[in-house]
């Protein structure tokens, strides 16, 4: 059961119904913002009643808290996707096309981690939301390095590396939806890369 939900939504016709109030609420929250968000919008969004909101959901945080977990699942999933191809293809950390891939992701869901960063800042997109997608870069950095170990300098501590790089672009993304810096997306994209491969080689960074 997802977090939040008070009724388990094991048969089909309440898995849909769960289903249409995340995509109201993500409506909602696209075009009235968090503070425009209500069970009433949600509710009138889905096509569906009041209470039946409240046989899945006590309050809209609960719904949103779960609609975040969805996007976060779905953002990791494409994103993957994205590691995985650049593996077969031989590009991996060849340039900065994956961060700049990273970025584009979070744009898909602007519109409400966005919003939800600058007015609820309580509905965090903590650290455990994005676990998965940050083992599997710190998986596929130590694999890069134990095919290319050339690539590491000399007394580099991977381990302290990895943490470095992982808060960082996590505090990254935060900020680049918090501020909506569409417009710098390819510079942020070059500094993500060139700290990556600076840090690997134990040398100095550019700055943006």
């Amino acid at each position: 059961m997802g977090t939040g939900q008070r009724k388990d939504p094991s048969q089909q016709r309440s898995q849909e119904t769960v289903a249409r109030i995340l995509s109201a609420t993500g409506q909602v929250l696209r075009t009235k913002g968090y503070t425009g968000c209500s069970t009433n919008a949600i509710a009138e969004a889905a096509g569906i009643s009041k209470g039946s909101v409240y046989q899945y959901f006590a309050n809209k945080d609960e719904i949103i808290e779960v609609l975040i977990d969805k996007i976060m699942e779905d953002a990791t999933a494409t994103f993957g996707a994205n590691l995985e191809q650049a593996v077969a293809k031989g590009t991996f950390l060849k340039d900065a096309a994956l961060q700049t891939q990273l970025l584009a992701v979070l744009d898909r869901y602007r519109d409400i981690l966005g919003s939800l960063l600058n007015d609820a800042p309580h509905l965090t997109l903590s650290a455990h939301r994005s676990v998965r997608i940050e083992e599997r870069c710190r998986d596929l950095l130590r694999t890069y390095v134990t095919l290319n170990p050339s690539a590491i300098g000399q007394g580099v501590d991977l381990d302290a590396l990895l943490l470095v790089l992982t808060v960082s672009y996590r505090e990254v993304s935060l900020e680049y939806l918090r501020r909506d810096l569409r417009d710098r997306r390819n510079e942020l994209a070059t500094v993500l890369y060139d700290m990556t491969m600076g840090g690997l080689a134990g040398g100095a960074t550019r700055g943006v």
